[in-house]
Protein backbone atom coordinates (compact mmCIF):
# COMPACT_ATOMS: atom_id res chain seq x y z
CA UNK A 1 0.00 0.00 0.00
CA UNK A 2 1.96 2.99 -1.20
CA UNK A 3 -0.47 5.64 -0.01
CA UNK A 4 -1.89 5.03 3.43
CA UNK A 5 -3.81 7.37 5.63
CA UNK A 6 -5.07 7.32 9.17
CA UNK A 7 -8.05 9.25 10.48
CA UNK A 8 -8.13 9.50 14.24
CA UNK A 9 -10.38 11.06 16.85
CA UNK A 10 -11.39 10.67 20.47
CA UNK A 11 -14.94 9.88 21.55
CA UNK A 12 -16.95 9.82 24.74
CA UNK A 13 -17.00 6.59 26.73
CA UNK A 14 -20.27 4.71 26.52
CA UNK A 15 -19.64 1.95 29.07
CA UNK A 16 -18.19 1.73 32.58
CA UNK A 17 -15.87 0.22 33.39
CA UNK A 18 -14.18 0.35 29.97
CA UNK A 19 -13.28 -3.01 28.39
CA UNK A 20 -9.63 -3.95 29.12
CA UNK A 21 -8.62 -4.47 25.50
CA UNK A 22 -8.19 -2.76 22.15
CA UNK A 23 -10.62 -3.73 19.39
CA UNK A 24 -9.42 -3.97 15.78
CA UNK A 25 -12.13 -4.37 13.14
CA UNK A 26 -11.59 -5.08 9.44
CA UNK A 27 -13.11 -2.52 7.08
CA UNK A 28 -13.56 -2.51 3.26
CA UNK A 29 -10.16 -0.88 2.61
CA UNK A 30 -8.29 -1.39 5.88
CA UNK A 31 -9.18 -1.59 9.53
CA UNK A 32 -10.50 0.47 12.43
CA UNK A 33 -9.26 0.58 16.00
CA UNK A 34 -10.94 1.45 19.28
CA UNK A 35 -8.84 1.99 22.43
CA UNK A 36 -10.69 2.66 25.71
CA UNK A 37 -8.95 4.82 28.30
CA UNK A 38 -10.04 6.22 31.65
CA UNK A 39 -11.46 9.42 30.17
CA UNK A 40 -12.25 8.76 26.54
CA UNK A 41 -12.13 6.21 23.72
CA UNK A 42 -9.49 6.59 21.04
CA UNK A 43 -10.61 5.76 17.51
CA UNK A 44 -8.83 5.51 14.20
CA UNK A 45 -9.30 4.19 10.68
CA UNK A 46 -6.29 2.94 8.71
CA UNK A 47 -7.03 2.66 5.01
CA UNK A 48 -5.38 2.51 1.60
CA UNK A 49 -6.06 5.52 -0.57
CA UNK A 50 -5.66 3.26 -3.60
CA UNK A 51 -8.98 1.64 -2.65
CA UNK A 52 -10.94 4.32 -0.75
CA UNK A 53 -11.12 8.11 -0.89
CA UNK A 54 -10.83 10.34 2.16
CA UNK A 55 -14.52 11.26 2.41
CA UNK A 56 -15.65 7.64 2.41
CA UNK A 57 -12.95 6.76 4.94
CA UNK A 58 -14.26 9.42 7.31
CA UNK A 59 -17.79 8.09 6.94
CA UNK A 60 -16.55 4.60 7.81
CA UNK A 61 -14.80 5.98 10.88
CA UNK A 62 -17.82 7.91 12.13
CA UNK A 63 -20.13 4.96 11.59
CA UNK A 64 -17.89 2.73 13.69
CA UNK A 65 -17.54 5.13 16.63
CA UNK A 66 -19.56 4.47 19.78
CA UNK A 67 -20.46 7.71 21.52
CA UNK A 68 -20.06 11.30 20.37
CA UNK A 69 -16.76 12.43 18.87
CA UNK A 70 -14.98 14.96 21.06
CA UNK A 71 -13.31 16.64 18.07
CA UNK A 72 -13.18 16.46 14.30
CA UNK A 73 -11.13 13.48 13.05
CA UNK A 74 -7.56 14.32 12.06
CA UNK A 75 -6.06 12.98 8.83
CA UNK A 76 -2.50 11.61 9.05
CA UNK A 77 -0.87 10.43 5.86
CA UNK A 78 2.15 8.12 5.95
CA UNK A 79 4.15 5.91 3.64
CA UNK A 80 5.02 2.53 5.10
CA UNK A 81 8.68 1.56 4.95
CA UNK A 82 12.11 2.50 6.26
CA UNK A 83 15.29 4.23 5.17
CA UNK A 84 17.88 2.35 3.15
CA UNK A 85 20.51 3.57 5.61
CA UNK A 86 19.61 4.32 9.22
CA UNK A 87 23.14 5.44 10.12
CA UNK A 88 24.89 7.57 7.54
CA UNK A 89 27.89 9.76 8.21
CA UNK A 90 27.57 11.05 11.75
CA UNK A 91 23.74 11.01 11.77
CA UNK A 92 21.40 8.24 12.93
CA UNK A 93 17.67 8.12 12.13
CA UNK A 94 15.56 6.79 15.00
CA UNK A 95 11.80 6.64 15.42
CA UNK A 96 9.69 8.19 12.67
CA UNK A 97 12.87 9.53 11.08
CA UNK A 98 13.94 5.91 10.52
CA UNK A 99 10.66 4.55 9.21
CA UNK A 100 7.11 3.61 10.05
CA UNK A 101 5.09 0.45 9.65
CA UNK A 102 1.35 0.65 10.04
CA UNK A 103 0.17 0.54 13.67
CA UNK A 104 -1.72 -2.77 13.70
CA UNK A 105 0.68 -4.28 16.26
CA UNK A 106 1.90 -1.05 17.91
CA UNK A 107 5.56 -1.74 17.14
CA UNK A 108 6.94 1.80 16.84
CA UNK A 109 8.15 1.97 20.46
CA UNK A 110 9.89 -1.38 20.08
CA UNK A 111 11.76 -0.20 16.98
CA UNK A 112 12.76 3.03 18.72
CA UNK A 113 14.09 1.05 21.67
CA UNK A 114 16.00 -1.31 19.38
CA UNK A 115 17.53 1.62 17.50
CA UNK A 116 18.75 3.27 20.69
CA UNK A 117 19.99 0.05 22.28
CA UNK A 118 21.93 -1.04 19.22
CA UNK A 119 23.54 2.37 18.89
CA UNK A 120 24.67 2.27 22.53
CA UNK A 121 26.13 -1.21 22.03
CA UNK A 122 28.08 0.09 18.98
CA UNK A 123 28.94 3.49 20.47
CA UNK A 124 31.93 4.75 18.47
CA UNK A 125 34.99 6.79 19.25
CA UNK A 126 35.77 9.87 17.19
CA UNK A 127 36.76 7.83 14.13
CA UNK A 128 33.37 6.11 13.55
CA UNK A 129 34.63 3.08 11.58
CA UNK A 130 32.47 2.17 8.60
CA UNK A 131 31.91 -1.34 9.95
CA UNK A 132 29.86 0.12 12.82
CA UNK A 133 27.47 1.76 10.38
CA UNK A 134 27.24 -1.42 8.32
CA UNK A 135 26.40 -3.51 11.38
CA UNK A 136 23.84 -1.02 12.68
CA UNK A 137 22.09 -0.75 9.31
CA UNK A 138 22.07 -4.53 8.89
CA UNK A 139 20.58 -5.05 12.34
CA UNK A 140 17.86 -2.41 12.05
CA UNK A 141 16.82 -3.54 8.58
CA UNK A 142 16.38 -7.06 9.95
CA UNK A 143 14.23 -5.77 12.82
CA UNK A 144 11.97 -3.83 10.46
CA UNK A 145 11.63 -6.85 8.17
CA UNK A 146 10.67 -9.15 11.04
CA UNK A 147 7.94 -6.76 12.18
CA UNK A 148 6.81 -6.28 8.57
CA UNK A 149 6.35 -10.03 8.09
CA UNK A 150 4.12 -10.37 11.14
CA UNK A 151 1.93 -7.44 10.10
CA UNK A 152 1.64 -8.62 6.50
CA UNK A 153 0.53 -12.05 7.74
CA UNK A 154 -2.71 -10.50 9.06
CA UNK A 155 -3.60 -9.38 5.54
CA UNK A 156 -2.31 -12.03 3.17
CA UNK A 157 -3.72 -14.98 5.16
CA UNK A 158 -7.28 -13.66 5.02
CA UNK A 159 -10.19 -15.56 3.49
CA UNK A 160 -12.05 -12.32 2.88
CA UNK A 161 -12.63 -11.47 -0.77
CA UNK A 162 -15.64 -9.15 -0.78
CA UNK A 163 -13.83 -5.90 -1.71
CA UNK A 164 -11.02 -5.03 -4.14
CA UNK A 165 -8.73 -4.25 -1.20
CA UNK A 166 -9.08 -7.64 0.42
CA UNK A 167 -8.82 -9.41 -2.92
CA UNK A 168 -5.53 -7.61 -3.46
CA UNK A 169 -4.32 -8.66 0.00
CA UNK A 170 -5.14 -12.31 -0.65
CA UNK A 171 -3.27 -12.40 -3.95
CA UNK A 172 -0.34 -10.04 -3.32
CA UNK A 173 3.24 -11.32 -3.29
CA UNK A 174 4.88 -11.74 0.11
CA UNK A 175 8.51 -11.73 1.25
CA UNK A 176 10.29 -15.08 1.06
CA UNK A 177 10.88 -15.00 4.82
CA UNK A 178 7.14 -14.83 5.51
CA UNK A 179 6.26 -17.39 2.86
CA UNK A 180 8.70 -19.81 4.48
CA UNK A 181 7.10 -19.36 7.91
CA UNK A 182 3.60 -19.85 6.51
CA UNK A 183 4.54 -22.99 4.56
CA UNK A 184 6.43 -24.46 7.51
CA UNK A 185 3.43 -23.97 9.79
CA UNK A 186 0.97 -25.25 7.20
CA UNK A 187 2.97 -28.44 6.69
CA UNK A 188 4.19 -29.18 10.20
CA UNK A 189 2.55 -26.84 12.71
CA UNK A 190 5.95 -25.49 13.73
CA UNK A 191 7.05 -21.89 14.31
CA UNK A 192 10.64 -20.84 14.96
CA UNK A 193 11.97 -17.47 16.09
CA UNK A 194 15.10 -16.00 14.55
CA UNK A 195 17.58 -13.45 15.92
CA UNK A 196 15.48 -12.65 19.00
CA UNK A 197 12.62 -11.30 16.92
CA UNK A 198 9.86 -9.42 18.72
CA UNK A 199 6.89 -11.74 18.31
CA UNK A 200 6.98 -15.04 20.15
CA UNK A 201 5.59 -18.34 18.89
CA UNK A 202 2.18 -17.96 20.60
CA UNK A 203 1.62 -14.72 18.69
CA UNK A 204 2.46 -16.32 15.35
CA UNK A 205 0.29 -19.36 16.13
CA UNK A 206 -2.64 -17.17 17.16
CA UNK A 207 -2.63 -15.26 13.86
CA UNK A 208 -1.99 -18.35 11.72
CA UNK A 209 -4.88 -20.28 13.25
CA UNK A 210 -7.09 -17.21 13.51
CA UNK A 211 -6.66 -16.55 9.80
CA UNK A 212 -7.40 -20.13 8.84
CA UNK A 213 -3.92 -21.54 8.26
CA UNK A 214 -4.26 -25.06 9.69
CA UNK A 215 -1.35 -27.50 9.93
CA UNK A 216 -1.57 -30.61 7.79
CA UNK A 217 -0.20 -32.75 10.63
CA UNK A 218 0.56 -32.41 14.31
CA UNK A 219 3.95 -32.35 15.97
CA UNK A 220 5.28 -35.96 16.23
CA UNK A 221 6.29 -35.32 19.84
CA UNK A 222 2.70 -34.45 20.73
CA UNK A 223 1.42 -37.46 18.78
CA UNK A 224 3.60 -39.73 20.91
CA UNK A 225 2.13 -38.46 24.19
CA UNK A 226 -0.85 -40.13 25.85
CA UNK A 227 -4.07 -38.40 24.83
CA UNK A 228 -5.06 -37.92 28.47
CA UNK A 229 -1.85 -35.99 29.21
CA UNK A 230 -2.46 -33.69 26.23
CA UNK A 231 -6.07 -33.09 27.29
CA UNK A 232 -5.00 -32.29 30.87
CA UNK A 233 -2.38 -29.85 29.62
CA UNK A 234 -4.90 -28.07 27.40
CA UNK A 235 -7.41 -27.92 30.25
CA UNK A 236 -4.78 -26.41 32.53
CA UNK A 237 -3.99 -23.68 29.98
CA UNK A 238 -7.69 -22.97 29.45
CA UNK A 239 -8.33 -22.58 33.17
CA UNK A 240 -5.43 -20.13 33.53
Amino acid sequence: MAAVRQRAGGAERTCRPPPPYTRSTARPAGWQWRIPTQRRVGNGHIYSRSFMDDDEAERVLRKGVEGALLAEPRAIRFKAGHRRQFWRGNCIAIGLAAGFLEPLELTSLYLIQEGISRFISLFPNGDIPDILRVEYNRYMQKKFEQVRDFIVLHYVATNRDDTPFWHYCRTMSVPDSLRHKMELFRETGRIFRYDDELFARPSWVAVMLGQGIMPERCDPIVAALPARDVANSLQSMASR
